[in-house]
């Protein structure tokens, strides 16, 4: 009995709430990065939707028979501003995604008024909220944490 170190004895809650705290900061960066995957999924999905569907009718509208000079300029146009969206994150690829988001659906509304298609356009926001749903995003800070 010697050999016993009875101070290990009493230290066994310390040890197992060291243990535990340990176990928990480990599961919580799980489930975080689980967390923050699925959200920056959904995120991009919702974005990209609306771009998608922006190709969609910009097709459409190339294939319409003597289309005008207007409207081929506004179509061009609408290419463009579409074409230089990227599929990165970084800062200065969103600041152009928002940048040109809202161009095209300016340009989106000029068009679908020269080619009287304005039912397709009028209500993007909800078909884009229907497709691709409503990101769950706590407003209160400490929610969050």
């Amino acid at each position: 009995m010697a050999d016993f170190d009875f101070d290990q004895v009493l230290n066994l809650e310390e040890e197992y709430y060291n243990e535990g705290f340990k176990e928990g900061q480990e599961f919580s960066t799980k489930e975080q990065y689980i967390e923050g995957k699925e959200y920056g999924y959904q995120t991009g999905f919702q974005r990209f939707v609306m771009v998608g569907y922006m190709k969609g009718l910009l097709e459409s509208w190339r294939e319409l028979e003597n289309p005008s000079s207007s409207l081929e300029n506004h179509l061009n146009q609408l290419e463009s501003l579409i074409n230089t969206i990227q599929l990165t994150n970084g800062d200065e690829e969103v600041a152009i995604y928002e940048k040109n988001i809202s161009k095209a659906r300016n340009k989106l509304r000029v068009i679908a008024t020269l080619t009287k298609d304005s039912d397709k356009v009028n209500k993007l926001d909800e078909l884009v909220k229907n497709v691709g749903g409503s990101l769950q995003v706590s407003e209160n800070v400490d929610d969050m944490w």
